[in-house]
C-alpha cells in the first residue's frame, strides 16, 4: 500500500506550535553549515541589559536570547539544533553570573534551515527571574524606518573559535531592507558576530519617552561580521508564533484533553504527555468512570488512580486524524491510496518515514513501503497496539480509523530517521544552523 503525503501551509494553531516546535536534542548539524555565532565587533559591555541572557550547552554559551516573560526567552530557531542548549546564562559574563535551567524549547513550525524569515524559537525556563522582561513591539514595521538607527545585544565573539568567558555586548547599527518577515542591519559602526544569534535589537518605542521595545533578533549574516546581518522581525511573529505560545504557557484552567505544556496550565493539576505522542501533551483529571471524562476520552488505569485519556492513536500520534504535517508527531501527514472514512472521503492520518537501505528499516516489525507522490519516500507498516484496558467501560481497540487491513499504519521507529533531507518534503520541520556556503562553526 503507498500513501500520499499531505502539503499544506503551516498551521498557527496551538496544538500545532507545542508538538512540532519542540527541538530535538541531538540532531546533528549539517557539514557544510557555518552557523550566525556572531559576535559584536565594535561594541561596548552590556552591563545594564540584564534581560538578555546566554543561551548555553554544557555551560558554554554559543547563541543569545532575551527574556519577555519571567519564564520566557526569546531566541533563534537555528540555536535549538544539534545539542539543545540547557541552561541561560543569566548576568553579564559567566563569572558573574548564574545558570537556570530550561524545561521547554519550541521552534516555529516555519523555520527552514538556512532561511532567516522564520528562524525564532522560545524557550521555558524552570524558574522565574528577578529581571524586568523587555517589552515586544507590537508596531509594524514600515518603509520609512529603514535608516533609524538600532541597537543590539550579544554575547558575540568576533573569534568563532575563542574560548573562555562569554561576555555581554552591545552595539549599534541601522536599519536596512525591509522584508515582510525579516529586516537587515547595516553597521553603524558596530556588526554582529560569532555568539549574538538569537541576540535582540532594539528600538526606541512608539510613545515618546516610553523606552526602547523588541524589534527582532539576529538571525545570520557574512562570515567576516563586516557588512550585514539578517534580523527575524518580531511584529510579524506576534499572532502565529509568540502570542499563541505564551497563551499555553500561561493558562490556568485547561480542561480535559485541551492542550498544555505543563501541570499549572491544567484546572486539575494534570498535565500527560502520552507515549505515542509525547510531543503533544494534553490536560487530564482523576476518573472513576466514562461519565468522568468528555465524551471523546476514555477513562484509563487502576481503580482509584484511573486518568482521563485519549483512546490510542493520542492527538498528533502515528495513526491519528490530520490535515497538516505539522499536526504529527513526526511531522509527516499521509494519504492511504483508496482509504475511506465513514463519509467516503479520503482519510489522512499522522504517519513517519523509514528508509529500506538501513539494514533494519523497521526494528519492531513490518515493511518499508513506498509513499506514492514523494519521491524516495518511505514509510513503515506496523500492525496496531493490543487493547488498553478502560476503566467502567469496554475495552477500545488500538486501531486508527482508515488504517488499513489489519488495523497498520505508517509509523518510525527512529526519530533520528527524519534528519536526511527528502526532496519535495518541505513540510518536515528539521531544525539546523541556517548558514550554507561558509566554513562551520561550532554551534548557534
Amino acid at each position: 500500500m503507498t500513501a500520499r503525503i499531505a502539503r499544506g501551509p503551516a498551521a498557527a494553531a496551538l496544538l500545532l506550535l507545542l508538538g512540532a516546535g519542540c527541538a530535538p536534542a541531538d540532531e546533528p548539524l549539517p557539514p557544510d553549515a557555518a552557523e550566525a555565532r556572531q559576535g559584536v565587533r565594535n561594541g561596548t559591555p552590556a552591563t545594564e541589559d540584564a534581560a538578555v541572557v546566554g543561551i548555553a550547552v554544557g555551560g558554554e554559551v554559543g547563541c543569545t536570547g532575551v527574556l519577555i516573560r519571567p519564564r520566557v526567552v526569546l531566541t533563534a530557531a537555528h540555536c535549538l539544533a544539534g545539542h539543545r542548549p540547557d541552561t541561560a546564562l543569566v548576568g553579564p559574563s559567566a563569572a558573574e553570573g548564574v545558570h537556570v535551567g530550561i524545561a521547554r524549547a519550541w521552534s516555529s513550525p516555519d523555520y527552514r534551515a538556512g532561511a532567516a524569515e522564520h528562524d525564532i524559537g522560545l524557550l521555558l525556563l524552570r524558574e522565574p527571574l528577578d529581571v524586568a522582561p523587555i517589552a515586544m513591539s507590537a508596531q509594524p514595521l514600515t518603509d520609512e524606518d529603514a535608516g533609524r538607527s538600532v541597537r543590539f545585544v550579544g554575547f558575540g565573539r568576533e573569534d568563532p573559535d575563542e574560548r573562555g568567558d562569554a561576555r555581554r555586548m552591545q552595539g549599534t547599527a541601522v536599519l536596512g531592507e525591509l522584508g515582510a518577515l525579516t529586516f537587515s542591519l547595516t553597521p553603524s559602526p558596530s556588526s554582529a558576530c560569532s555568539g549574538d544569534s538569537g541576540g535582540p535589537v532594539f528600538g526606541a518605542g512608539g510613545a515618546a519617552g516610553g523606552g526602547e521595545v523588541l524589534l527582532g533578533l539576529i538571525s545570520r549574516g557574512d562570515e567576516a561580521c563586516a557588512e550585514r546581518a539578517s534580523v527575524v522581525r518580531i511584529d510579524a511573529h506576534l499572532g502565529g508564533f509568540i502570542e499563541p505560545l505564551l497563551a499555553a504557557i500561561e493558562q490556568t484552567d485547561g480542561q480535559a484533553g485541551e492542550p498544555c505544556v505543563e501541570p499549572g496550565n491544567c484546572a486539575s493539576g494534570l498535565c500527560v504527555s502520552p507515549e505515542d505522542a509525547p510531543s503533544f501533551p494534553y490536560c487530564s483529571r482523576a476518573c472513576g468512570g466514562p461519565a468522568d471524562c468528555p465524551a471523546s476520552m476514555r477513562c484509563e488505569g487502576a481503580p482509584g488512580a484511573a486518568q482521563c485519556r485519549h483512546a490510542r492513536p493520542s492527538p498528533g500520534a502515528i495513526g491519528a486524524p490530520c490535515e497538516r504535517d505539522d499536526a504529527c508527531e513526526f511531522g509527516m501527514c499521509a494519504l492511504f491510496d483508496g482509504e475511506l472514512d465513514e463519509d467516503e472521503e479520503e482519510s489522512r492520518t499522522c504517519s513517519a518515514l523509514c528508509f529500506p537501505e538501513d539494514p533494519e528499516p523497521c526494528p519492531h516489525g513490518g515493511v518499508c513501503s513506498p509513499a506514492a507522490g514523494a519521491a524516495r519516500a518511505h514509510g513503515c507498516m506496523y500492525e496496531a497496539p493490543a487493547p488498553v484496558a478502560a476503566v467502567g467501560g469496554c475495552a477500545v481497540n488500538g486501531s486508527p480509523p482508515g488504517a488499513g487491513p489489519g488495523g497498520r499504519w505508517l509509523a518510525l521507529v527512529e526519530a533520528g530517521a527524519l534528519v536526511v533531507g527528502l526532496r519535495g518534503l518541505q513540510a518536515l520541520r528539521r531544525r539546523a544552523a541556517p548558514w550554507r556556503g561558509e566554513r562551520r562553526r561550532r554551534t548557534g
